[in-house]
């Protein structure tokens, strides 16, 4: 059989593969088999990484955490007929429609969604790479919170650990305003030991781009949990303890955290499309890159009208998703792929440290308990979406139940 291929279990991923699932009568009477790929058998729900990396090894063990926040992409794919490989892909022969995996094995395709993602951008700054971590999958965010434990656990009465966190984009602030509120509430618990959390941006303030509500909201909250915010700096070098700034100045670091900035997966590199500044390849709005070759989410740049790149959040990879599956079930009935993606603005909510978050849907800016509460119905829905209302419903409690526990400042 002819094979469909998605490359990549993110949002956009497993979404476009859940579709083509739904058609897939349908295309196996035209003779095609669905599969998707992925280097790991599980499926994150990456807006929950802050919180692993501030959960205590007291209230979650790793299984517990790994439960609410990876999900096996075999069980969300369980009773559907598509096909899935684990593995890495070492490269992509466009011309020939192949799919070299880096375990040698070779898979052919006749349709192809590229949906794998970002990886993080650390601009060659020299030592970043080497002393900062990541907080892009489940793995980094443990690391992250190893760290931070493992500082605590040493520290002496009334020592000072101090957290610095380059990139004060919506993970930044999140991380942020979540490790200010962890110590607190282990200050409550017998720990002495104090934080010297820092943002750190080359832009003005946090959320960069985001409205001024939502900046301003944040901020506020981030300086009431007692975050520090650095603004107009940029790191230029990082050693062991220690980072400098392109101001000249200098700060010592406990942990050294980068989240500012991505690029598209590497594995583009290699592929003869054409690709925008930051290595995206550019995609038209029927999210067609080439020959049969789709791709969604933060792998590619599509541009709105106003010749602006679509936003980097699942929402887009997603809608991104729906409008490839639509075109290549399209494209196997012998009709034109003419579907058009639009990119818009779209809602979001952006935590900032226990029963708090910002939302911003539509004209409407909602802080506080209940842009908590939306966020936690965001979240439920969103399993909803993957795997059966049961399966979905417990884990989420179990999720709350876990989490909540780090939430105690409100």
């Amino acid at each position: 059989m002819k094979r469909i291929v998605v490359l990549g279990a993110g949002f956009g991923g497993l979404r476009a593969a859940l579709l083509l699932g739904k058609r897939s009568r349908e295309l196996h009477r035209r003779g095609y088999q669905i599969t998707i790929i992925d280097k790991n058998r599980y499926h994150t729900y990456t807006p929950l990484l802050y919180e692993i990396s501030t959960t205590s090894k007291a209230i979650a063990n790793y299984l517990d955490l790994k439960s609410v926040t990876t999900y096996p992409v075999e069980g969300v794919l369980l009773g559907s007929s598509i096909e899935f490989i684990q593995s890495e892909v070492g490269n992509i022969d466009v011309a020939n429609k192949k799919i070299e995996l880096v375990n040698h094995e070779t898979i052919d395709y006749e349709y192809l969604i590229l949906a794998l993602g970002a990886e993080t951008n650390f601009f060659n700054i020299p030592g970043l790479k080497e002393h900062a971590l990541e907080l892009k999958d489940f793995m980094d965010a443990l690391k992250v919170r190893d760290a931070i434990w493992g500082k605590i656990e040493a520290a002496e009465n009334d020592d000072t650990i101090d957290i610095v966190i380059g990139g004060a984009g919506s993970t930044g602030v999140e991380l942020a305003g979540e490790i200010q509120e962890w110590i607190s509430q282990l200050q409550k618990e017998g720990y002495h030991c104090g934080t010297n959390v820092t943002l750190i941006d080359a832009a003005p303030t946090v959320l960069n781009g985001f409205e001024s509500k939502v900046i301003k909201r944040v901020s506020r909250r981030l300086k009431k949990l007692g975050a520090n915010i650095l603004g107009g700096e940029r790191i230029i070098k990082a050693e062991t303890g220690k980072i400098f700034l392109e101001s000249g100045r200098a700060l010592t670091y406990d942990v050294l955290i980068w989240t500012g900035g991505v690029k598209a997966n590497a594995i583009v590199d290699k592929l003869p499309l054409k690709k925008d500044k930051q290595g995206r390849v550019e995609a038209l709005d029927s999210m067609l890159l080439g020959d049969r070759i789709y791709g969604i989410g933060d792998i590619v740049c599509v541009y709105d009208r106003d010749g602006k790149p679509a936003p980097m959040v699942a929402r887009a990879a997603i809608s991104q998703g729906t409008i490839a599956v639509k075109n290549i079930v399209r494209e196997t009935r012998g009709e034109k792929p003419n579907l058009k993606y639009g990119p818009r603005k779209y809602p979001y909510i952006i935590p900032v440290g226990g029963k708090y978050a910002v939302s911003k849907i539509g004209p409407l800016v909602i802080a506080g308990f209940f842009g908590w509460i939306l966020k936690g119905l965001v979240e439920l829905n969103y399993l909803f979406s993957i795997m059966p209302n049961a399966k979905a419903l417990k884990i989420w409690l179990k999720g709350l139940k876990l989490f909540i526990q780090n939430d105690r400042l409100g």
